[in-house]
């Protein structure tokens, strides 16, 4: 059937819309917001939202990880709930960063950027064994393996000799 390609798009993205929806009504039932008096308690805002900030920062974190450990057949909702993971990221750094500013404000944006470059690298850099043949794209036997992995050492070598 063509034009799957466009429609397994929408829906991942639309996926992630609804991953990020859930947890931030989540946490508006679990950890609402506290109710302020006559005046505006500037402290106990700055508090909510830094404590807010890092509960959505677990999650996202959570949410990433679980894209990761999905097999790669489900590839349509582990994209969508890696959009899930980022979209909730952006929320925690936007919830963090329209706080007063301090320490905490930087580590949490911080460890955000960490999780997402280490998400990242093991999502789209890493090669996992048999990824290629699954892909599509031919894998390697007999012959043609050897010759490959011999080309390899040879490189490998020549290398070392050029440092040295």
């Amino acid at each position: 059937m063509k034009g799957t390609g466009a429609l397994q798009i929408i829906f991942a993205f639309f996926l992630g819309l609804v991953v990020v929806g859930f947890i931030g009504l989540g946490i508006n039932t679990f950890y609402p917001e506290p109710v302020y008096s006559d005046y505006y308690n500037e402290a106990s805002s700055a508090q909510w939202r830094l404590v807010t900030g890092i509960i959505l920062l677990v999650l996202a974190t959570l949410v990433l990880a679980i894209s990761l450990a999905l097999p790669e057949a489900q590839v349509v909702i582990s994209n969508g709930i890696l959009l899930g993971g980022v979209f909730t990221m952006v929320y925690a750094v936007g919830i963090t960063a329209s706080g007063p500013q301090s320490i905490w404000r930087f580590v949490v944006v911080g460890v955000a950027l960490a999780v997402t470059i280490g998400i990242g690298y093991l999502k789209f850099v890493r090669r996992k064994p048999g990824v290629a043949a699954a892909a599509g794209e031919p894998a390697l036997t007999g012959e043609l393996a050897e010759r490959l992995a011999a080309i390899e050492h040879k490189l490998d070598a020549m290398g070392r000799a050029l440092r040295e």
